[in-house]
């Protein structure tokens, strides 16, 4: 039996005793966690059913990436401790596949020559290992479950960076000729600041990579001639825009159904070169720079995929607050239930621990695919701790544009109702858009310092997933 097989089998035996056991608040806790000071809101949803909310950062690296620090099982022991219920160390691969364990010292560090190579076989083994060991999906070893998968970042200097999650196989760059372009000298700056200003006589050198290679490696089994494949796993569009954009997000029919989330979140660093260095938000990312709507471009180009939000701590200081994180609606507290959760897009992205956020069209919920109707009943649940009650959000409700998404209609300040309350319900007209989604603001925070009519409503802390209508 596979790995692949083996996990499996192993959620069909024990899903239906954990998702009894959460339902129960035997092993999870019927509130989520992460608040000092407060009770975080109810795991489950008003808008009904059956699934249970998890919290997950679903992107951190280690001493093992080669350009991070901290200890991989200090890593996933800090994410459980500050609340979080699914974890995922995504370590860099970028060009040790078949070599590394031979030709760069295998003791990790930060810096070397581990930097240019990434994880190699080796290390792959150790990360099967590691998640293993800090895998605690029956609560064993804590109050509550702790979900805990292997993935690696395939991290292109030009074309993007992909976290990549359950596959039992991994490639990098180097083998599916995304790795050396002459355009990769102008990014080399982001990791050298003093590098600048010869990086940037490099932005309009051509760009020879590839970013298919990879989506055919996605769709292609494990074991596939020559170099395997990841059609074992799920996938998702790393902070979009940093490091490249997907090639314009070019789509590719046989990825689609592997690629399931984009990060709407994504505090990469705090340095203050970064054009994102004051919010995490990437709605606004690169707009300084004449850059298309990461966003907009995605669902335009007809990749039907959900929103998360991340650390991608590098610090060594694991779930920090004020950092991005994902909801997942989960069936169960396993990693076949998050895979699941993953796989149908019920998710959302959020900077808020303790959060809460589903949301309904025409009872469809968020990140499904649905009718085209003209008329659209939304209603988002939306609650946090005790001292969210009445407290004003606005929600955008935000569909596709030619040079940018538009508004397609907009609630101000609305009351975040009580637990024994009807959830937020509007109605509005579809016009036409081909994709919607919720981003969610407080409008008492200061705008995005790039905001601009007519997002210019308040600091976003929350995104819905898409809605996707045929």
């Amino acid at each position: 039996m596979n790995r692949r097989s083996f996990l499996k089998a192993l959620g069909g035996l024990t899903g239906g005793l954990v998702v009894h056991r959460a339902l129960g608040e035997t092993a999870l806790g019927s509130t989520l966690t992460g608040l000092p000071d407060a009770t975080g809101a109810s795991r489950y949803s008003k808008l009904g059913g059956s699934l249970v909310l998890v919290h997950s950062d679903l992107h951190n690296h280690s001493i093992m990436s080669g350009d991070a620090q901290g200890e991989p099982a200090d890593a996933l022991q800090q994410i459980r401790d500050r609340g979080i219920d699914v974890a995922c160390l995504t370590e860099h691969a970028v060009s040790g596949k078949d070599h590394g364990q031979y030709t760069c010292a295998n003791d990790h560090q930060q810096g070397g020559c581990r930097f240019v190579t990434g994880i190699n076989g080796n290390d792959w083994q150790r990360m099967a290992e590691i998640a293993n060991a800090g895998n605690d999906e029956l609560a064993l070893k804590g109050p509550d479950p702790f979900v805990v998968f292997r993935g690696f970042e395939y991290s292109t200097p030009t074309i993007g960076h992909i976290n990549v999650w359950f596959s039992s196989e991994y490639t990098d760059p180097a083998h599916e000729g995304a790795l050396a372009t002459p355009r990769a000298a102008s990014e080399m700056w982001r990791v050298f600041p003093p590098t600048k200003p010869i990086a940037e006589q490099f932005e309009k050198a051509p760009d020879t990579a590839q970013i298919l290679p990879f989506y055919e490696w996605l769709a292609s089994a494990p074991g596939s001639p020559v170099l395997g494949g990841g059609s074992d796993a799920v996938a998702c569009f790393n902070h979009p825009g940093y490091f490249g954009n997907f090639q314009d997000f070019v789509f590719h029919g046989g990825a689609a159904d592997y690629m399931v989330a984009i990060e709407a979140f994504n505090p990469i660093n705090n340095d203050t070169d970064n054009p994102i260095s004051n919010d995490a938000d990437y709605f606004w990312y690169g707009s300084d720079r004449g850059l298309p709507n990461p966003f907009n471009a995605c669902f335009n180009a007809g990749w039907r995929v959900g929103f998360t939000g991340v650390s991608d701590e590098h610090s060594g200081h694991f779930g920090q607050a004020n950092k991005g994180r994902g909801g997942l609606w989960v069936p169960a507290v396993t990693r076949g239930g998050v895979r699941q959760a993953l796989e149908s897009r019920r998710t959302f992205a959020t900077m808020e621990p303790a959060l809460r956020l589903d949301a309904m069209a025409n009872g469809v919920p968020m990140g499904s695919s649905m009718p085209a109707t003209d008329s659209l009943t939304i209603q988002l649940d939306i609650a946090r701790d005790a001292g969210w009650v009445g407290k004003e959000i606005t929600v955008e409700v935000v569909g596709p544009g030619t040079n940018g998404p538009s508004l397609l209609s907009l609630q101000e300040r609305v009351p975040v109702p009580a637990d024994d309350q009807p959830p937020i319900t509007f109605t509005i007209g579809r016009q036409g858009a081909a994709w919607m989604f919720l981003r969610i603001v407080d409008p008492d925070l200061p705008n995005h310092q790039r905001a601009t009519a007519p997002f210019a409503n308040g600091k976003a802390f929350a995104y819905a997933s898409p809605w996707f209508f045929d």
